[in-house]
């Protein structure tokens, strides 16, 4: 890897001193002379061509939104490194940033992809597409009603509920908004889609998992209340009574970069399943 790129949300870092000191180190490390430098905020703007490993400093957050704003034609790995709160998508944690340079002098890493969804919204003769790694969540506004929602897969209609909303959630969202509404894990390796109820208000509509190339389309029977659609918990779009949402499969799919001794069980333990003192009260 001779260019590197560093993405930096510029709110985790407020007085740049972990980016200079992540240069710094990619520097002694490598003999780097140029490494660009690009603001998580802007990154659909910024031209990453020629850029062989996008290095992102953030949190999730900062990972999910680069992950959507990067166009088709880049096709470089990214090196996650946690600067924030949860980081389950990040491969390491800021702390271990000497140990992984070393593995990644000595190559070992590998490249993983993992699969976004593609939703295609149309309404009164406007088309919009969003893209989103984590999930796609259709939810009614705070202070409306239940919506009556009918969910098709492949042309078929799977079910019709009531409800507050629904997720439909990739592998590597499984472990999000997905998994607090009772969604299951499911391997990031795998290309799957599930579909996950928000607060049900009938036993017809249960979670469903699906293969990676089946599409789905929701109608939701809300010509009263609001609706919003929500990619990856950072943009929502409203959604009217005519609005058509069909979610798939996207083309293209993020490529991270794991070293080899990434342990995603562990992870999941430290990360979600046993984090739980903050939720609790017990720690501030």
């Amino acid at each position: 890897m001779k260019n590197i790129g560093i993405a930096i949300n510029p709110s985790k870092d407020k007085d740049n001193k972990i980016l200079h000191m992540v240069i710094q180190k990619f520097r002694e490390k490598f003999n780097f002379k140029d490494i660009a430098v690009f603001s998580s905020f802007d990154i659909e703007n910024q031209d990453l061509k020629g850029i062989d490993l996008l290095v992102v400093l953030g949190g999730d957050g900062t990972l999910l939104g680069i992950a959507r704003s990067l166009n088709d034609s880049f096709n470089a790995p990214i090196l996650g490194i946690n600067i924030g709160n949860l980081g389950f998508l990040s491969s390491i944690e800021i702390s271990d940033i000497d140990n992984a340079l070393d593995k990644l002098e000595e190559k070992k890493y590998k490249i993983v992809n993992r699969m976004m969804l593609n939703c295609k919204v149309e309404s009164n003769g406007n088309h919009e597409e969003l893209n989103a790694l984590n999930d796609a969540v259709l939810a009614r506004g705070t202070l409306s009603r239940m919506v009556k929602f009918k969910i098709f897969v492949d042309g078929k209609i799977y079910t019709t509920f009531k409800g507050d909303g629904l997720i439909i959630a990739t592998p590597a969202g499984s472990t999000a908004y997905s998994f607090s509404a009772g969604g299951p894990f499911v391997y990031p390796d795998l290309e799957l889609i599930t579909i996950t109820p928000i607060c049900p208000h009938s036993r017809s509509m249960h979670t469903i998992v699906l293969k990676g190339d089946s599409i789905i389309e929701i109608c939701a029977d809300h010509e009263d209340e609001i609706v919003y659609l929500t990619v990856d918990g950072q943009k929502a779009i409203k959604v009217n009574h005519e609005t058509s949402i069909k979610v798939s499969k996207n083309k293209k799919s993020v490529k991270l970069l794991l070293f080899d001794d990434y342990d995603y069980f562990k992870v999941l333990r430290s990360k979600v399943l046993n984090n739980s003192k903050e939720c609790d009260g017990e720690e501030f």
